[in-house]
């Protein structure tokens, strides 16, 4: 699960020379990312595809909320 989120994260950035803009939460990047019901990591792999996006955020402002 680790190397899935990596490669959608900072490898995937990184592919599209935007390591240095996006990929990761770090001063001075752009803060997109969401907020989910679960622990991916820790659930079992079927339980995933249930998983909810409770919010989301786009340049470090909430754009949507469940």
């Amino acid at each position: 699960m680790e190397d899935l989120v990596r490669s959608f994260t900072i490898n995937g950035a990184y592919q599209i020379f935007r390591e240095n803009e996006v990929g990761s939460l770090e001063v001075g990047k752009y803060a997109d990312f969401i907020i989910i019901d679960r622990d991916i990591f820790s659930v079992d792999p079927i339980a995933i595809e249930d998983t909810k996006v409770l919010k989301t955020f786009f340049n470090g402002k909430l754009v949507y909320e469940r």
